[in-house]
């Protein structure tokens, strides 16, 4: 009997369970922003009802956000509130990423339900997600696993991992479009496909990242820098992305791929050229792959990287840690605070702070 707890429990957290059969009905509920409004996705048959007006949408209704609105999908009920059009207001959100299961046929791990809804738990107003949703991104039933772990509110913000390649990621609108901005009060995002032929979609990077704000944030699955086991510049974007970073003095990005936690000293170059700065005049970069099958409990392994820049990582590195985690971070016009949260699903150690850092702005756009 002992043996077989042990199988089943390996089993458990390499993500082997089975996926369930697909419900009958409407499931899988999202919702993604649009320029103005919201678009509501679902998989399965019916129709949505918007402010008690029934709405065909074929598995795809759009609102405005004037106004709020409460809708119904199935039997899933939800509010969307209005899009707000202040950048004087405060946000929350939640950063997580690599939530894939560690073999074909299964999708998402059997830790992700977990850690999404300790992060969820935190009530956000999205939640950003840095890529690798399913382990086969070819698999269509990966993907519908994947889906059924999805609330229809908050938002989900995700960029394609290398495990998301293949016709379903963009075929289910899982993010707005390989490159993506959302200004939302003081704080622009700014989505970037790594795995999307990346040179010619640095113009567009660019463009996105030029639009004022008093806050900037860019989110990408493969990392500008890492002690992870792929380590830093694992696209050979670095020469290019980190020039058009500095330009527009980003002040975090966040990255996946690597299944760890680790923040790096603000900075700016890249290269010989890659100093730290002092906070607030430099871009702080930071790799959370922690809602992965397994993680990866130290640096320094990643085979392939010239040693000096693995030199240079390792002394820009300020916290690394291999918990399964999520990110949370609270913006205000004049201040920006991230906590990276150790979670109770996946860590022998109980839920706890990994790290806490923070700025501040110097001229904010709003004054309180």
């Amino acid at each position: 009997m002992g043996r077989l707890m042990w199988v089943v429990a390996v089993a458990a957290a390499i993500g082997c369970a089975a996926p369930p059969d697909v419900p009958a009905g409407v499931w899988g509920v999202r919702t993604l922003p649009t320029q103005s409004g919201w678009a509501v996705r679902w998989a399965g048959g019916g129709s949505a009802t918007v402010d008690g007006e029934r709405r065909l949408g074929d598995g795809l209704i759009e609102v405005d956000g004037a106004r709020g609105h409460r809708v119904a999908v199935g039997d899933q009920v939800f509010d969307l509130p209005p899009r707000s059009t202040s950048p004087c207001g405060d946000v929350r959100f939640v950063v997580l990423g690599d939530g894939r299961a560690a073999i074909d046929g299964v999708g998402p791990s059997a830790y992700w339900p977990g850690i999404l809804a300790e992060a969820l738990a935190h009530e956000p107003d999205f939640v950003l997600n840095t890529g690798d949703l399913v382990k086969n991104g070819h698999d269509r039933g990966e993907w519908d696993a994947f889906l059924r772990t999805l609330p229809p509110w908050p938002p989900m913000l995700s960029v394609r991992g290398n495990h998301d390649r293949g016709p379903h990621f963009e075929s289910l609108g899982l993010s707005p479009k390989e490159v993506f901005s959302w200004r939302i009060g003081p704080l622009l995002v700014v989505g970037f496909d790594s795995e999307a032929g990346a040179p010619q979609r640095l113009a567009e990077v660019d463009a996105a990242l030029a639009a004022p704000a008093p806050w900037k944030i860019l989110i990408m699955h493969r990392p500008v820098w890492s002690r992870g086991n792929h380590g830093s510049d694992s696209s050979g974007l670095n020469a290019h992305l980190v020039p058009i970073i500095d330009r527009h003095g980003v002040d975090l990005v966040f990255s996946g791929h690597d299944h760890h936690y680790e923040r790096f000293c603000p900075s700016r170059g890249h290269g010989e050229l890659r100093r730290c700065t002092a906070p607030g005049e430099g871009t702080v970069y930071v790799v959370t792959g922690g809602a992965a099958t397994f993680t990866n409990p130290m640096p320094g392994v990643a085979r392939g990287v010239a040693l000096a820049v693995a030199a240079a990582d390792a002394e820009a590195s300020q916290v690394f840690s291999g918990a399964h985690h999520f990110v949370e971070v609270a913006v205000t016009p004049t201040s920006l605070v991230a906590r990276a949260r150790r979670t109770r699903t996946g860590n022998l150690r109980p839920a706890g702070e990994l790290d806490r850092f923070s700025l501040r702005r110097r001229a904010p756009e709003c004054r309180r």
